[in-house]
């Protein structure tokens, strides 16, 4: 099995039809199977993949979770079963647009083994509404030396859009750790364990849609709940640099650009005085912490 895709799923009926056929409308030469983990979906999800199983019991795998599991604990599961030399991602409420996607990045990925991720351009749709997204070949090629660095400020990179292989996903990649320390996301620490350690290569060609909801947990409507996720973002990061360290960047650049984040969050979803509470009482705290350590390390110095 050349491909994996994972497709974690939880209350999407109106979406994850559009999904399978996106996989199943996947031109290659070579075999690709889709793992569908159902997290106890109250709608008609389940009984929606169940049909596409039914039709297509070569090519598609269910995993019915009779309790809700939570997003990591799904993806365990469905990794656990998994065939495939490498893994894709396509979550239940997005959908690719391009037939050879997997054909394409595959093909780079086969031919160049030191490249351990691959992504591409996509489109937003928000709203009945679709958008083109950044080319982002400019700013990858401007930070080719510090890669790791821009990635730990700021996440580019859409699920649906990547291939990375299997085999440096288990050698950097550790999802027990994920699981216990609650993260919400498996993107962002995979895509930086990837990134810190191997290649990545970046097709300027959109091929997936990635869907912007407001129930979602990363594109919340609800400003607590978006800053909650934003909070555990800030958790994977210092996760991830207990484990390969900041790089260049200052713990007072991490701090900054973490209450920017936030504070654009707040903005808008129209809490302007949230907002601006969160970025002046953040770049002040985080000036003090900075002005501290400064005096605690001069003064130490002087011992």
């Amino acid at each position: 099995m050349k491909v994996s895709v994972l497709m974690p799923t939880y209350n999407h009926e109106l979406f994850i039809a559009e999904a399978i056929e996106s996989f199943l409308n996947q031109i290659c030469s070579f075999e690709i199977e889709l793992l569908i983990g159902d997290d106890a979906s109250t709608d008609g999800t389940l009984k929606i993949a169940q049909k596409y199983v039914n039709k297509f019991p070569e090519k598609i795998k269910l995993i019915d979770h009779k309790i809700n599991n939570g997003l990591l604990r799904n993806y365990k599961s469905i990794i656990n079963i998994s065939q495939g030399e490498y893994f894709a991602i396509l979550e239940s409420d997005d959908y690719w647009i391009d037939n050879y996607k997997l054909q394409k990045q595959i093909d780079f990925l086969d031919q160049n083994p030191t490249y351990g991720l691959s992504f591409t351009n996509w489109k937003r749709l928000r709203n009945a509404e679709l958008t083109d997204r950044v080319d982002e070949t400019a700013m990858l090629s401007k930070y080719s030396d510090s890669l790791y660095e821009r990635f730990l400020l700021r996440n580019i990179i859409k699920s649906p859009t990547a291939c990375f292989r299997r085999s440096m996903f288990e050698k950097y990649c550790n999802i027990d750790d994920y699981i216990q320390f609650e993260f919400k996301t498996l993107d962002f620490p995979v895509w930086l364990s990837l990134i810190r350690n191997t290649d990545l290569h970046y097709l300027n060609s959109a091929t997936a849609v990635y869907r912007s909801q407001s129930t979602s947990i990363s594109n919340s409507s609800d400003v607590k709940n978006r800053l909650a996720f934003e909070e555990n973002i800030i958790k994977i990061r210092k996760y991830i640099i207990s484990l390969y360290g900041s790089g260049n960047l200052t713990d007072i650049q991490i701090a900054n650009r973490e209450t920017f984040v936030k504070a654009r969050h707040a903005f808008r979803l129209k809490k302007p005085l949230n907002a601006v509470s969160i970025f002046i009482n953040g770049i002040t705290a985080n000036l003090l912490k900075f002005i501290f350590k400064n005096f605690s390390n001069n003064r130490h110095k002087f011992k």
